[in-house]
């Protein structure tokens, strides 16, 4: 089974949406996650998930990263274990469209019937204040189309 750590991020702006990115690549291809991606040795999570929000969505987060939680995502049917560390930053800026997905911000309502398993859950995690989540096997979504 592959470990991977990746860092990825809840962004705020000052009407409340939330920085969502609509994937073009993979296999969560049509649906909505919150920017972020692995970390590569020797970098630091805050500085992992900039760089992943710079590369997803043009925006260069200005504001302070904040670590607010962490999870697990575990698919033994495709060899998957990912422990995701969450932060948090505020942004006013406009997404543009990337190589791999299209930035937008949307209210949660109006996400909520188009988010990964995952976006979805770090989201409410954060809304609750709570501070972990896992998903496992089909919880993850790994196996559902969501074009």
């Amino acid at each position: 089974m592959n470990l991977r750590l990746n860092a990825n991020a809840i962004i705020t702006n000052s009407e409340g949406k939330l920085l969502l990115i609509k994937l073009k690549k993979g296999p969560f291809k049509g649906g909505f996650s919150i920017p972020g991606g692995g970390i590569n040795p020797g970098e630091l999570c805050q500085s992992a998930v900039m760089r992943e929000v710079l590369e997803e969505t043009g925006i260069t987060l200005e504001s302070q990263v904040t670590p607010v939680g962490f999870c697990e995502l575990v698919h033994e049917g495709v060899q998957d274990h990912k422990v995701i560390l969450l932060l948090h930053s505020v942004s006013n800026s406009m997404p543009k469209e990337t190589e791999d997905a299209i930035g937008v911000w949307l209210s949660y309502e109006e996400a909520e019937g188009k988010l990964i398993p995952f976006a979805k859950e770090a989201i409410r995690m954060w809304n609750e204040k709570r501070c972990y989540f896992k998903l496992v096997g089909d919880e993850t979504g790994i196996t559902r189309k969501y074009e």
